[in-house]
C-alpha cells in the first residue's frame, strides 16, 4: 500500500497496471475467447480490488485498464501488430449477464461500491480507533457521518469515501431501536421523507429542531415543545403528526442501526452495491438473457460466440426499426 503519495496520482496504480499488462502477455497465447473472458472476471478484475477498497481509481487508470481488458478479450494470440476488431462495444461487455453483457466489472462502480464500504463501518461500528480519528478531524453532520471535507490537502482518502454519501444514503432507512441515534425531524425514519420537509410549519415553531427521537419523548409519551402557543390550524397539523407517529410510539432497548435496503438481511455488501449501482445505469434488450446464459454447451467459447451473434443481431433489428438513412428507389 503507497503511503504519503497524492490519492488521485497515476503513479501509486503503476505496480497494478504492470501485472495485469504482464499477466495478459503471457496468458493470450494459451487461452480460448471463453477462456480469457473467465480470466478477466476471475483475476484482472480482482487485482486492483485492494487498491480500490480505499483509493479512488483516477480515471486515466479506469481508461487504462478497460483498455488492457479489452485488447486481451479481443486480441487473443494474434499478433500485437496486427488490428482485430472489437466484435463488441466495451459498454455492453461490462454490462450484467442478465442485461446481456458477459459480467466483466464497471470499474467505476466497483470502485464506489468498495468505498461504501467504510461508510457503513463507519456508521455500524461503535468505538474503533480509526471511527474516532475521523470524527474528531471532521466532526459530525448527524449520528451516521461526518462533514463533507473542504481542506484541499490532506483529506483526499475520506473526502473520495464521504462523497459516494448520499448514493450510500439513498439505499438505506433508518431501523430505529431506542431512538438515541436518530434525528426526529432531520432523518428519514417516518415514511419516506423527513418530518421537517413534511410538517416544515411545525418544524419552524420547534424548539427541539437537534433533538433525537429518545429526547423527544418522556412517560407520557410524545413531548412536542414549541416557542408560542398553537394557532387552531396548527393544532391541527400537530394532530396530524402525531397520528403519523401513532405507529412509532414502541422503542426497544436496541441501538439504532442502518437496514441496507438492497439485502433482506439490512446487511450491506459490495455485490449488492454493485449491483444496485448497476442496475441505475443498465438498459435492458428485452432478450431473455438469463434463460440465454443457462443454456449448457461444451464450452465457454461457445456461450461467448452466442453472445456476440445475439448482440449483432440486435443491433441489426435496432437499425431496421429506427433508420438513420433514407432510402431511394431506383425509377424504372
Amino acid at each position: 500500500m503507497p503511503l504519503g503519495d497524492k490519492t488521485k496520482s497515476k503513479g501509486i496504480w503503476n505496480n497494478v497496471l504492470e501485472k495485469c499488462e504482464k499477466l495478459v502477455n503471457w496468458k493470450s497465447k494459451y487461452l480460448s475467447l471463453g477462456g480469457r473472458v473467465t480470466l478477466i472476471n476471475s483475476v484482472l478484475d480482482a487485482m486492483p480490488t485492494y487498491m480500490m477498497s480505499v483509493f479512488p481509481m483516477p480515471a486515466n487508470v479506469i481508461d487504462r485498464m478497460d483498455a488492457i481488458k479489452r485488447n486481451f478479450l479481443w486480441q487473443g494470440n494474434c499478433d500485437p501488430n496486427e488490428h482485430k476488431y472489437h466484435l463488441v462495444k466495451w459498454d455492453e461487455v461490462i454490462q450484467s449477464k442478465k442485461v446481456g453483457g458477459l459480467g466483466i466489472r464497471n470499474l467505476k462502480l466497483q470502485n464506489q461500491s468498495l468505498l461504501m464500504k467504510w461508510l457503513w463501518r463507519f456508521a455500524s461500528q461503535e468505538q474503533p480507533l480509526w471511527k474516532e480519528t475521523i470524527k474528531v478531524r471532521f466532526g459530525m453532520e448527524n449520528k451516521w457521518t461526518t462533514y463533507m471535507p473542504t481542506q484541499l490537502y490532506g483529506t483526499g482518502v475520506w473526502r473520495s469515501i464521504r462523497s459516494q454519501w448520499i448514493m450510500f444514503a439513498n439505499n438505506c432507512k433508518i431501523k430505529v431501536g431506542n431512538g438515541g441515534k436518530t434525528l426526529f425531524w432531520e432523518d428519514v425514519w417516518a415514511g419516506q421523507e423527513t418530518l421537517k420537509n413534511k410538517y416544515l410549519d411545525l418544524f419552524s415553531l420547534s424548539l427541539q429542531k437537534v433533538s433525537t427521537i429518545r429526547e423527544m419523548r418522556d412517560n407520557q409519551g410524545w413531548d412536542l415543545r414549541y416557542r408560542r402557543h398553537l394557532n387552531d390550524w396548527e393544532i391541527n397539523r400537530v394532530a396530524e403528526l402525531l397520528n403519523t407517529l401513532e405507529q412509532y410510539k414502541d422503542l426497544t432497548p436496541n441501538e439504532d442501526n442502518l437496514f441496507w435496503l438492497p439485502d433482506k438481511q439490512g446487511r450491506f455488501s459490495v455485490g449488492s452495491a454493485y449491483k444496485t449501482s448497476q442496475r441505475s445505469i443498465s438498459q435492458s434488450s428485452g432478450w431473455p438473457w438469463k434463460m440465454i446464459w443457462k443454456v449448457k454447451l461444451s464450452s465457454a467459447e461457445q456461450v461467448v460466440d452466442i453472445f456476440c451473434v445475439l448482440v449483432a443481431e440486435i443491433a441489426s433489428v435496432s437499425k431496421l426499426e429506427f433508420p438513420f438513412a433514407e432510402i431511394i428507389l431506383c425509377e424504372a
